[in-house]
């Protein structure tokens, strides 16, 4: 069905894959979307180091899984994950070590220090995953305020299991939490069940109170592949 004259409609979106070109339009799209799908400026102030930190690993040397949705051009979604849990820690690490531990003695973030809170609560109040052996890939769905409410979870979601199939990868896993009501029904209607859930303060400072962590998993392709 067309939208209303006027009005915009999912057919101005292009879904593709991913290619390097895109690593700073999903790092921007990332921190516009990183608070319950608002800006994560509130907890975490440098944005170029929230980059490094959470999309940089996925472009070098992770196993990158990615597909965007674009409008005339512009980057407005994005779905991103790694195949391989080792793989991509590997891949972590190497970033950490080689671009952001190097990048804060030289001054590459401007405001690193105020997100220390978030990292000291992230070891002390962990989130729980998934089995890596049975669920060894993960992924992240994202999209701009602007670009909600076009259907765009599910094709987006649907290009990036079918990858996963491809692959021969035995499952996948996400985190979210029940604050997420929208993605949980999407994720629900691609298959994906509940395998492990937390309540947790984590969010609390920023969020006003707890929250439920949730794992949701899908088993994919079967290890015989």
């Amino acid at each position: 069905m067309s939208a209303p004259d006027g009005l915009p409609d999912a057919a101005e979106f292009t879904i593709r894959e991913a290619t390097p070109a895109d690593e700073q339009p999903i790092g921007e799209v990332a921190y516009q979307t990183g608070f319950f799908g608002e800006s994560a400026a509130r907890y975490f102030p440098d944005q170029r180091l929230f980059a490094d930190l959470w999309v940089r690993p996925y472009f070098a040397g992770a196993g990158r899984v990615a597909f965007v949705a674009e409008r005339r051009g512009q980057v407005e979604g994005y779905i991103l994950g790694a195949p391989d849990q080792a793989v991509y820690t590997r891949a972590v690490l190497g970033v950490v070590f080689g671009v952001v531990l190097p990048g804060l003695l030289t001054g590459r973030y401007r405001r690193p220090w105020p997100a220390l809170p978030y990292f000291v609560r992230g070891q002390l109040l962990s989130s729980p995953h998934g089995d890596w052996n049975v669920f060894p890939a993960h992924l992240h769905l994202n999209l701009l305020a602007e670009a909600r409410g076009f259907g765009l979870s599910r094709p987006l979601l649907e290009r990036y299991l079918e990858r996963l199939n491809a692959l021969g990868v035995r499952g996948v896993q996400l985190s979210t939490t029940l604050e997420n009501q929208v993605a949980l029904k999407v994720y629900a209607k691609q298959g994906f069940i509940l395998i492990a859930s937390r309540r947790s303060a984590f969010w609390k400072p920023w969020l006003g109170h707890g929250t439920v962590h949730l794992v949701l998993a899908k088993p994919l392709a079967s290890p015989e592949r």
